[in-house]
This record gives C-alpha cells, sequence and structure tokens, in this order.
C-alpha cells in the first residue's frame, strides 16, 4: 500500500510523523536491549528503514536519537497524567488515580529497563542523564504539581512546596516496589496489589498534608 505524500514527491505531515515515531521505536527497544553505548545509529536507522544520513540530519548524534526517545517518553506520559488528573477533584480520588497510574505505568518491564539504563549511564555519560533529569524529568509530574497548588489554593490541602510534595507522592507510592523490581529479588505487583499499595500511600500522604483543623 503506497503511502501519501505531497505534490513534491515529500512524505505528507502525517506520514512524516509516522515514520519519526517508527524511528523512535526501534530506538528505544535497541537503546533498552543492548545499552547507549553497544546501540549502533547504522542498525536502528536499518530497522527503521531510513538512511543513517537521516537520522544525523533529524538528530545530530546518538545523545540526540536518545534524548528523543526520552522527550518521547515524557510527552506521553505528561498527556496520560494530564487525564487522569482531570478526573475528580477530590483529592483522596486524584490521588488514588494518578497512584495507580505510577504504580501501573512505573513497574512494566520496560520502564523498569529504562531505569536501570539511566542508572548504569549516569557514571559513564554523566552529562547525558544529567541533562534528562535537570531540563526534562521535573515537567513529568507537572500535573500533579498543578493539581496540588489548586488542592492548596481551595483549602483542601496543606502544602508549602507542591513540586516537592509531588515527589515526595511518587516516592512514597513507587520506590520501594521500583528498588525491588531493579534488584530482580520480587515481581510486578499484580493489580490488586498495586491497589493496595495505593491506598496506603494515599492515606499517609493526605494525613500528613490535612489542614490543621482537620487534624
Amino acid at each position: 500500500m503506497s503511502q501519501p505524500v505531497s505534490k513534491g514527491g515529500r512524505p505528507t505531515g502525517e506520514e512524516a510523523e509516522r515514520r519519526l515515531k517508527r524511528l523512535l521505536d526501534v530506538a528505544r527497544r535497541h537503546f533498552l536491549a543492548f545499552g547507549y553505548r553497544e546501540t549502533g545509529l547504522e542498525s536502528v536507522a536499518r530497522e527503521a528503514g531510513v538512511s543513517k544520513k537521516t537520522l544525523y540530519h533529524h538528530f545530530g548524534s546518538k545523545a540526540g536519537v536518545f534524548a528523543a526517545v526520552l522527550a518521547a517518553l515524557r510527552e506521553k506520559w505528561i498527556t496520560e497524567l494530564r487525564r487522569v488528573v482531570l478526573g475528580s477533584e477530590e483529592p483522596r480520588e486524584v490521588l488514588k488515580a494518578v497512584a495507580l497510574h505510577i504504580l501501573d505505568v512505573g513497574t512494566r518491564p520496560e520502564m523498569i529497563a529504562l531505569h536501570r539504563l539511566l542508572v548504569a549511564e549516569a557514571h559513564r555519560f554523566p552529562q547525558l542523564v544529567s541533562g534528562h533529569y535537570h531540563n526534562g524529568a521535573p515537567s513529568g509530574m507537572e500535573p500533579l504539581v498543578a493539581y496540588l497548588r489548586t488542592a492548596v489554593a481551595s483549602g483542601a490541602l496543606s502544602i508549602d512546596n507542591p513540586t516537592l510534595a509531588a515527589e515526595q507522592f511518587t516516592y512514597l507510592v513507587l520506590g520501594g516496589i521500583r528498588t525491588r523490581l531493579l534488584l530482580s529479588v520480587t515481581r510486578r505487583p499484580t493489580r490488586a496489589e498495586r491497589v493496595s499499595i495505593a491506598r496506603h500511600a494515599v492515606r499517609i500522604f493526605v494525613v500528613g498534608c490535612a489542614r490543621e483543623a482537620d487534624l
């Protein structure tokens, strides 16, 4: 089946976007399977059906490809999290939905593999990983930060620093189980187990952020 092209013979915007998505999907699989240093752009380009020259034209370097992979994952995460946060206004319900989402995504084998990759490459390629954490990673929790600010403004929660609170909530929910998964000393929790983890985390967090009048 032929793909749509513009009058000048170039791919349409839709086709170009589809090709870019495929390229980043292939690159992500290679990075997770072989690591950053061992991934070759030639093999990525070949599997994605593009030339190596095209790959360099779009991303400039392997570091550029890796950054684009992380950016695509981050954008998808932000979109999904924003949808979750908008599902309710009651803090417990919002936070429970967010906690379940964090646990669902954060304990997937692919995400554990990505976390392992970032930890491993932080020593060998510190600028590569620090750039992600300093420039992009904080935006990943912005939907939750924005919700917490709204909850504080309405008087539903008492939080001095919503950005820090969002980070602490994430670690409260995911920290323990993710560490065990990274060390391969446990299996991924079932849906029922994730619900239980989320419920306990939300209870602790909400009590800690309750207004003095509610204590």
